[in-house]
């Protein structure tokens, strides 16, 4: 029997009650964010709920930021878990849901050989203003990310009006163009991703215009993601890519140093 957090109680699952009238069910309005826990830690906690407050801010849904620190080890604990996706969900109305989930393992032969991905369909208006931000108006990103997933691949790409290469459903996207590492520029149809921007913090980036065509050409690419990580695709990972994977493994390892 799985247990989550609402609002500061621990509850069994099937007792965590939301009302049946809140626009976050009715029209998706409301906001929330998926990070990793290893070890029952939770990785990069503050900067997520820093871009979760940004979202609430720019969509009019007040909240009070919980002290989300403990409660995330505990609901671990409680569920039996070690490596965990959480999700951290704001309501319409300002309630707080904390889940915890098993951390389904990427498959070995994606970071072997480098992981398939598609292309969405359709081409995506970066002045949506739900681009950029993780809302419970999520059913776009659902939907292309599970064909995605029926195909073999580990997401779809979205490519904008012009042509530009922006993210992947679920991912930000990385390229390795003349030796340089390379990701779209931040727009208003690009997720600041927290693993895109910790990666950033590791290895010297350009960040610019990236055109989809760009992509089958690079030396190198990659996905980024919380619960992911690091995911080449389209070939072996390189040696900027391992570099990165490396340097991100330890800055993970580092962070929870003084914790044992």
């Amino acid at each position: 029997m799985s247990e989550v957090w609402l609002d500061g109680e621990f509850l069994a699952e099937e007792k965590a009650f939301l009302p049946a009238t809140d626009p976050s069910f009715l029209h998706g309005r409301g906001v929330f964010e998926t990070l990793r826990a290893y070890d029952g830690q939770p990785f990069r906690l503050r900067e997520h709920l820093t871009r979760l407050s940004i979202s609430a801010t720019r969509f009019q849904i007040p909240w009070s930021r919980p002290e989300l620190g403990p409660v995330i080890p505990e609901l671990c604990r409680r569920n039996g878990l070690s490596d965990a996706a959480i999700r951290v969900s704001v309501t319409s109305i300002g309630q707080v849901l904390v889940t915890a989930r098993e951390l389904r393992p990427v498959p070995a032969s994606w970071m072997a050989n480098g992981a398939e991905v598609m292309v969405a369909p359709w081409r995506r208006d970066p002045r949506s203003p739900l681009c950029g931000h993780k809302t419970l108006s999520y059913l776009e990103n659902v939907f292309i990310h599970e064909e995605a997933q029926r195909r073999g691949c580990v997401d779809a790409l979205f490519v904008g009006t012009k042509g530009e290469l922006l993210e992947g459903a679920v991912s930000n996207v990385f390229l390795v163009i003349d030796g340089n590492l390379t990701t779209p520029k931040l727009n208003p149809g690009v997720l600041p991703g927290i693993t895109r921007w910790s990666v950033m913090e590791l290895m010297r980036t350009k960040e610019r215009t990236v055109k989809i065509k760009e992509l089958w050409k690079a030396e190198e690419a990659f996905l980024t993601n919380s619960l992911m990580e690091i995911v080449p695709i389209l070939k072996p990972p390189g040696p900027v890519t391992l570099g990165v994977m490396k340097a991100y493994a330890h800055r993970v390892d580092e962070s929870f140093r003084h914790l044992s």
